[in-house]
């Protein structure tokens, strides 16, 4: 009889322990299938990728891309016009994750310098000159876009928007002595700016 008392509070403390023990238990059981019904439930974000897109006035160009966000996506890598070689970058914001949705789209970029005799053929005309004058140009743009599969591992999108120009000529002299027939004039830089429709498309591929 006397040592009831101590039986008592010895088992209280044990029983404590065993309901702690079984929640512990229980739970660590049920996070496994908990993980499992959200893996499920909820698609993986792909979060790098490749862009590859062509169009008009800038090119063709290949893209790294990250994606840290189901709606934001960024990407930059080089670009080509056939003349010359390019860098830019870009970032999307796609406000709809359907397998059909909208984007919203930005980028810069700049092309290192091509002849201008270069230039001037590819436009379908024959230079006078000799002239091997850098022919660079910076850009930047806006447009919305269609993204088919924007939500999975590939997309294909076109994108409809207007682009900022600003053309560089070193030593314009040649430009003028074409349009004026004169090769005794000269001329420094020229610089040129406008506004542009651009258009592209391409496609877009999520490895992981």
């Amino acid at each position: 009889m006397a040592t009831s008392p101590t039986r008592r509070r010895t088992a209280l403390p044990l029983r404590r322990h065993s309901a702690i023990c079984v929640c512990l238990l229980a739970l660590a059981a049920a996070t496994p299938a908990l993980a499992q019904d959200g893996a499920a439930g909820e698609p993986q974000l792909r979060r790098f990728g490749v862009l590859v897109d062509a169009g008009a006035p800038h090119g063709i160009g290949i893209s790294a891309v990250l994606r840290p966000l189901p709606w934001l996506r960024l990407q930059a890598g080089p670009t080509t016009n056939t003349l010359s070689f390019g860098l830019r970058a870009g970032v999307s914001l796609l406000p709809l994750q359907t397998f059909i949705a909208p984007s919203i789209n930005a980028e810069a970029g700049h092309y290192f310098g091509s002849e201008y005799n270069d230039v001037v053929d590819w436009l379908g005309a024959r230079p006078t000159g000799s002239s091997t004058s850098d022919v660079t140009y910076d850009y930047v743009g806006g447009s919305v876009g269609l993204e088919i599969g924007s939500a999975s591992r590939f997309n294909f999108f076109l994108h409809l928007g207007l682009s900022y120009v600003a053309l560089k000529v070193d030593d314009a002299s040649a430009i003028i002595q074409d349009v004026a027939n004169d090769p005794s004039i000269t001329a420094r830089d020229l610089s040129v700016r406008a506004t542009v429709p651009s258009v592209k498309v391409g496609f877009l591929l999520y490895f992981f």
